[in-house]
């Protein structure tokens, strides 16, 4: 009985065969199974089987049919490290037409912007596959100033990045200030009065009296920072010394047309020093009670100083910045200026000057 039914079988198998080739089209059916598995596998062979960054995660997750993704990063990301891998070992791989080994890991620079990577997947034979890969980077958001260099006068207080504003004592005849900043990031951009700096120094005019001079930083991402520097440009009569300078060649002559006139003998001031020292530095020139201005250079780490003044004459009052106290704190920054005033009991006065220079 089994051996009919398996006869039978192989009837029904020989009549559908002698139909197909009847007709003209007969196809094995084991040979079309066989083809339909080739083609499925020729279509895969030219995809990804991977592809990640180390430390940054994509848009989306990785999967061989989606051929798009994209990633941010911040400004301090310099470079990528990127690993693809064919899911087909015979299939080569090309970035921006540059030929990778499957599995491994490359490093690639970024530009600040927008950084496209063509992945393609060619095994010679079949289509290939493209994949796009676009890394953002970033714009640098720094627009802090690395220096502020002036060509005359001193920022006060000493320079900080972080410090927007400034004061600058100029002389009279200061009538200009050249201006030399820098940035810390090369990306970002200076305007000083509203004119373009490009690496080098602006000149701006001095009124006397007070101005401001505005000094804007735009970071490589729009973001500005505004310094601003106070400038003081003395007036001619400004100073105490001058002040006491043009006394002192009014009064000579004064009483030099009087000795003329009545032959009187020319009036001596007694509001003088006829000695003056300070515990701490050196001096630029050694004292004399005629000289009403000296630079005394002292270490950086001295906060304090002793000045020990002696009036020429004892009917005399002296004054250290106004008080009687002979030690005097020094400022933080390079410049310290201090006043010693000596006044004669008939009103008669004259200020020396102690500017003291700290050394960097």
């Amino acid at each position: 009985m089994k051996s009919k039914v398996q006869k039978k079988g192989m009837n029904v198998i020989l009549a559908v065969s002698m139909l197909g080739m009847a007709s003209g089209s007969y196809i094995p059916i084991a040979y079309a199974e066989s083809n339909t598995t080739a083609v499925q596998e020729n279509l895969e062979s030219n995809t990804l089987a991977n592809l990640e960054i180390d430390g940054i995660k994509l848009d989306q997750t990785f999967t061989a049919e989606v051929k798009e993704y994209s990633a941010t990063v911040g400004n301090d990301v310099k470079d990528i490290h990127l690993q693809v891998e064919s899911s087909n070992p015979e299939s080569t791989i090309l970035i921006n037409g540059q030929s990778v080994t499957s599995g491994t890991t490359g490093t690639y620079s970024l530009q600040t912007g927008k950084n496209s990577f063509l992945i393609t997947v060619s095994d010679g034979s079949h289509t290939a596959n493209t994949y796009t890969l676009t890394i953002t980077r970033k714009q640098n958001a720094n627009n802090l100033l690395q220096n502020i260099k002036l060509s005359t006068g001193e920022l006060s207080p000493i320079f900080s990045a972080t410090k927007t504003e400034y004061t600058v004592l100029v002389t009279n005849d200061a009538d200009a200030i050249k201006i030399t900043p820098t940035t810390i990031e090369k990306t970002a951009t200076i305007k000083i009065n509203n004119t373009l700096a490009k690496g080098e120094d602006v000149s701006v005019k001095l009124p006397v009296g007070k101005s401001d001079i505005i000094i804007v930083v735009t970071a490589e991402n729009g973001e500005e920072k505004t310094y601003i520097l106070h400038v003081i440009r003395a007036e001619v009569k400004a100073s105490k010394a001058n002040i006491s300078s043009q006394k002192n060649r009014t009064n000579s002559f004064q009483q030099s047309a009087v000795q003329q006139n009545s032959g009187t003998v020319q009036k001596t001031s007694k509001a003088t020093l006829s000695s003056l020292t300070v515990s701490e530095g050196t001096w630029d020139s050694s004292f004399t009670p005629n000289e009403f201005t000296y630079h005394v250079a002292v270490s950086s780490d001295v906060k304090t100083v002793t000045i020990n003044p002696t009036a020429s004459y004892s009917a005399s009052t002296i004054m250290i910045e106004g008080g009687t106290s002979k030690t005097i704190q020094l400022e933080d920054n390079n410049k310290t200026i201090i006043s010693v005033v000596v006044t004669y009991d008939d009103g008669d006065h004259k200020t020396y000057v102690l500017v003291f220079d700290k050394k960097e």
